[in-house]
């Protein structure tokens, strides 16, 4: 491996975890990292305050304890602000960039933070797409800067990655070169903490979840995802499993929503089988996965196998998925998941019976989890292989 260390610059969203993993390891690597990020938003944890000068947070953040090497400019973006406006960022990055004088220029989704990197027009640059961006039933090209920048910005990319099949062939139908588009895990599964046999004794007394059966359910809390489809299966599932638990995350969750649910659970008399949790912390999620039997995630859209989906994998949690060309990567119906109508309660609610009743089909399942798994989608062959994609096109 070649040991002169690279200049990164990235334009992303430290709000997002996946964005500060994937930078963090070129960071402990010792590359010279800069990023160019906008304020943190709420419910993110991390924040930037007013009046905040251009690289430092306004208090001790998750971005800075991850990335305490790495430098930190705040581009300007607010709620509802107009994308045109927020193109006046590229002269902020040109600046960052003339400072820095990257090897490699790095936007992670394509949307306004690509946007902005093409217009600098500087090279070579790479394009990370993670789905929303360039999916036309998640809205990429509604309007007219997605119909125009978007093309632009993969057209003058060097290298597009995304962290599946169904993405990379997306980016190849709007037209970039098949041998500029390439499969990079977004940024893999650390299997060293996630792996099954994880002890859970503690957490279980924690919660008070003793003497039940978990079922997880972590991705955001919204309409896209069929929470409602979600807390209308928990009935019929109660009514034969009496002892199941459900475990929600309201994190990044809008609060109407997230109140909206609660008003449902409600109603259909299950609020004392639900547990919301404000946020499950990257270092206990293993623990959740362990004690959860089964995950839940049923969205009306995805652009591949979710992270969430495989970590739950590799701990041998049992997932009941969509049924999503995304997911044809990984998920094999009947063998190593569940797959269900995502609009319906009683779909789902019978794939949770099959698992929480039949203990031989929930281990069979559960087994090849772990072993389809096994060999894919790791934390650091992933970001091994995207060093060496920085180190070719920076030509050092």
């Amino acid at each position: 491996m070649n040991e002169e260390r690279l200049r990164i610059c990235y334009v992303a969203d430290l709000g997002s975890f996946l964005a500060r993993r994937w930078i963090s390891y070129f960071a402990r690597r010792g590359h010279s990292v800069t990023v160019f990020s906008p304020p943190i938003r709420s419910g993110q944890a991390p924040t930037f305050g007013p009046g905040t000068k251009p690289g430092r947070p306004s208090h001790p953040s998750v971005a800075e304890a991850e990335l305490p090497d790495v430098r930190i400019h705040t581009l300007f973006r607010r709620p509802g602000m107009p994308k045109l406006i927020q193109l006046a960022n590229v002269f902020s990055l040109h600046r960052i960039l003339r400072a820095s004088r990257p090897h490699v220029l790095h936007a992670h989704y394509v949307r306004i933070y690509g946007w902005i990197a093409a217009l600098t027009f500087f090279r070579p640059l790479v394009l990370t797409v993670w789905g929303g961006d360039i999916l036309e039933d998640q809205g990429a090209f509604a309007d007219l800067l997605g119909r125009k920048l978007t093309p632009f910005s993969l057209k003058r990319a060097a290298l597009v990655t995304g962290h599946s099949t169904f993405l990379k062939q997306r980016v190849i139908q709007i037209g970039k070169p098949e041998s500029q588009v390439h499969l990079v895990g977004c940024p893999g599964v650390d299997r060293k903490l996630f792996r099954p046999g994880v002890r859970t004794d503690a957490i279980r007394r924690e919660l008070g979840l003793q003497g039940t059966r978990i079922v997880l359910c972590t991705r955001i809390m919204d309409t896209v995802y069929n929470t409602e489809t979600i807390l209308r299966a928990i009935p019929f599932v109660l009514k034969e499993v009496p002892e199941a638990r459900f475990v929600f995350s309201q994190y990044l969750a809008r609060p109407p929503y997230v109140e909206q649910m609660k008003d449902l659970a409600r109603e259909l008399s299950i609020k004392d089988s639900l547990l919301f949790l404000e946020e499950i912390p990257f270092d206990r999620m293993p623990l959740f996965l362990n004690l959860a039997e089964i995950l839940v995630s049923i969205p009306d859209s995805d652009s591949g196998m979710p992270q969430t989906v495989l970590e739950a994998m590799c701990c041998g949690t049992v997932p009941v998925v969509s049924d999503l060309p995304q997911y044809q990567d990984l998920i094999i119906p009947e063998t190593n998941a569940l797959v269900v109508c995502p609009k319906d309660p009683m779909a789902v609610a019978d794939a949770i019976l099959k698992l929480l009743r039949d203990p031989v089909l929930r281990e069979r399942l559960s087994e090849a989890c772990v072993n389809t798994t096994m060999y894919c989608v790791d934390y650091e062959t992933e970001m091994q292989k995207m060093e060496k994609f920085y180190y070719e096109l920076s030509g050092i």
